[in-house]
This record gives C-alpha cells, sequence and structure tokens, in this order.
C-alpha cells in the first residue's frame, strides 16, 4: 500500500521550508501547470507521500483543532533534533485539543494553519 495526502495551499515556498527544511521531508517532484495545478510532491520513505498543490483558485479549508498530520520518529535524537529546529526557527508549541497528544508529543502549526504533531516511537510510550 502506499498513501498520498493532497492538499490545496496557498504558497508552495512556506509548506517546502516547513515540510522539508524543519520536519525533514524530502523533495520528490515538482510539477508545473498540470491541468490547471502546479505543485511539489515530497516523502518520508517510500510508502507516503504529501502533495501540496497551488492553482488559480485558493483554498476555502480552515484547519480544525483535531485535524492533526501525526509524524512518529523512530529514532529519538531525529525527533529531538526536529523539535529543537522548531524551537530555533521561534515556532510556538501548542496546547492539543486531545489530551492524548499532550502527553506523547508536540503539536507545532504549519504555515497555513494545520496541526502537525511531532512525537516518537517508543516502547514506553501509550500507542494507538
Amino acid at each position: 500500500m502506499k498513501l498520498r495526502v493532497a492538499r490545496h495551499v496557498k504558497k508552495l515556498e512556506p509548506m517546502l521550508y516547513f515540510y522539508c527544511d524543519l520536519l525533514g521531508f524530502e523533495l520528490d517532484r515538482t510539477f508545473e501547470n498540470h491541468s490547471g495545478y502546479s505543485g511539489v510532491i515530497l516523502n518520508y520513505g517510500s510508502n507516503w507521500e504529501i502533495e501540496f498543490t497551488v492553482g488559480d483558485t485558493k483554498p476555502e479549508h480552515r484547519a480544525d483543532e483535531d485535524d492533526l498530520l501525526v509524524v512518529y520518529f523512530e529514532d529519538d535524537s531525529v525527533y529531538r533534533e526536529v523539535v529543537e529546529r522548531f524551537r530555533r526557527e521561534k515556532y510556538l508549541e501548542f496546547a492539543p485539543k486531545n489530551p492524548f497528544w499532550e502527553s506523547n508529543g508536540k503539536l507545532f502549526r504549519d504555515p497555513e494553519g494545520f496541526g502537525v504533531v511531532v512525537t516518537r516511537i517508543s516502547s514506553d510510550s501509550e500507542q494507538l
């Protein structure tokens, strides 16, 4: 199975910085004017991708407190490095609405306000 999450955004550059430079995703490919859309496809490994597109129409969606992308890091040192990058760049940590994420990760908001929980896979944390 392969999973791609696609989202139409206002601007690509801030999304690339957030997801690639801060979170560690890789830019896999770009596309221009494909049926009226231009965009990027990012990946972190080979089984899942995030696609961001821009076009003539602006997105009309808005983030809800329960709309979260959760990124699990297997390596604790990588997790700590990512959290430190966010703090160095002065990204605010938010209190998640769901108390599970309060004790099991750090919530940041991407440039368009959508929540991204950064957490780690560990034997002592409560995993769902």
